[in-house]
């Protein structure tokens, strides 16, 4: 879709509406912050406010978010000595506004593309990787608007982001008391020590060459509660001790059928991986604090060496994640309070695998992040809640990211895999949409006859 903005977006910078404390001005990154991507992430909300009564103010939103960044203050920094900590200097966040009279958000959000939604958040900040976040509000033509959020994953995970988005929405309503209970915590670095990496991965200094480029595309794939349900029940097995969850049914579906698309000989030794972040703010001991602001994911990795023929159902892949993910609990967080005895063990153990140590076989990994929990449907400017809350392409190979549905009962899975990888899934996916359109039909005739 071409843009129709009707003219360049004006950028401006947004300083905290109060200055930062000089005991503040240095905050240290922890060692899960070492451990994110130096990248950036991106969440848009859409607002159909053509109804509402309540005008959109453009001042009111930049004055909340200067609101906002008093209490974030770490967003309105610069990030230092190699990403590794951030000057908190009130440089202020980057705001972008962009208009877009031709379109309606209506039209977005029942046509868009993935690749179409870039042009409603910045990438990156325009001004450089030093700055933390940068947002954009697209305004439409009969009142519509979008609210675009680039946040840096070395400060922060999408938890954290949200509960930014949150407190930034309660200024703009000016509920001055949810902004007070907000009071985020910026302790990682005292509960997660940063790490020397270097004595353990020397290679780090002098990285290997990046593989070939390939071609990435992104797919949405939307799984009703219909859906849900079909691949919940053929997940079920006699050693589950409860029924499969939405994001692990889904999780077992697009992994099965890109093992199916990623075997490319019997000959060849292929193992296959799913990795899921896990939020460890509950799974630690003691819990981390409530509005505990940065990264706190750990990453578990299921393994199956099956050959391809034994790839039959969901529910031995169910087991599998179910597994992996429940070993990331109070003792695996433990080793990441002390980074260098996290990485001892890390190292060690992948050491010992014979999947990773010989050489004899290929690993293929599918990368899934869940944030179908997160309450982005519940943030509210004060013209009502999200139509539609998404993101936008993210063309890093076999990257898998489930959302949540406005409904609350369904997942949106945002595939990036190679185009023939990604074939395979949208034929089964195509497939499980058939199969719930005759159990539609059938219904409907049961019902009128």
């Amino acid at each position: 879709m071409v843009s129709d903005s009707v003219s360049s977006p004006n950028v401006v910078m947004i300083s905290p509406s109060s200055p930062t404390p000089p005991h503040l001005r240095n905050l240290q990154l922890s060692f899960l912050d070492q451990l994110s991507p130096p990248m950036y992430i991106h969440i848009i909300l859409h607002f159909d406010s053509s109804h509402s009564q309540i005008k959109i103010n453009d001042d009111n939103l930049r004055r909340s978010l200067s609101e906002a960044l008093a209490v974030y203050y770490p967003l309105a920094g610069r990030l230092r000595d190699g990403l590794s900590s951030v000057d908190c200097n009130d440089a202020g966040a980057e705001y972008v506004e962009a208009h877009f009279p031709a379109s309606r958000i209506s039209d977005v959000i029942q046509t868009a593309h993935p690749e179409d939604l870039r042009q409603y958040v910045p990438a990156a900040p325009s001004g450089g990787a030093d700055i933390p976040l940068a947002v954009q509000v697209s305004f439409f033509a009969g009142g519509g608007l979008a609210i675009g959020v680039c946040l840096s994953h070395r400060i922060a995970d999408a938890t954290s982001m949200v509960m930014f988005i949150s407190t930034w929405a309660a200024a703009c309503r000016a509920d001055a008391g949810a902004v007070a209970a907000a009071q985020p915590s910026f302790s990682s670095a005292s509960r997660f020590p940063p790490a020397d990496f270097s004595r353990f991965f020397p290679s780090v200094a002098a990285p290997p060459p990046p593989p070939p480029a390939e071609k990435i595309i992104t797919r949405r794939f939307v799984f009703n509660k219909w859906k849900v349900s079909a691949l919940r029940q053929a997940a079920s097995g006699p050693l589950m001790a409860s029924p499969a969850t939405r994001v692990e049914a889904v999780s077992a579906f697009l992994w099965r059928h890109f093992i199916e698309s990623a075997v490319t000989s019997k000959d060849k030794k292929q193992a296959f991986a799913a990795t899921h972040a896990v939020d460890i703010r509950r799974r630690a001991s003691p819990p981390l604090p409530r509005h505990y602001f940065g990264n706190a994911c750990a990453r578990a990795m299921a393994v199956t060496e099956s050959p391809a023929s034994e790839f039959g159902g969901y529910y031995e892949l169910v087991l599998k994640l179910r597994e992996t993910i429940s070993k990331a609990d109070s003792r695996y967080v433990g080793r990441l309070e002390n980074g260098d005895e996290f990485l001892t063990y890390y190292s060690e153990n992948e050491e010992n695998d014979p999947t990773f140590r010989d050489g004899s076989k290929t690993l293929e990994i599918c990368s899934f992040t869940s944030w179908h929990r997160l309450p982005g449907y519940e943030v509210d400017y004060g013209w009502g809640k999200p139509a539609w809350v998404s993101i936008m392409e993210v063309p890093l190979k076999n990257l898998i990211f489930l959302l949540g549905t406005k409904s609350g009962d369904g997942i949106e899975a945002w595939v990036n895999m190679r185009e023939e990888d990604m074939a395979a899934i949208k034929t089964h996916y195509d497939l499980l949409q058939t199969v719930e359109d005759m159990e539609k039909h059938k219904n409907f005739n049961l019902s009128v006859n």
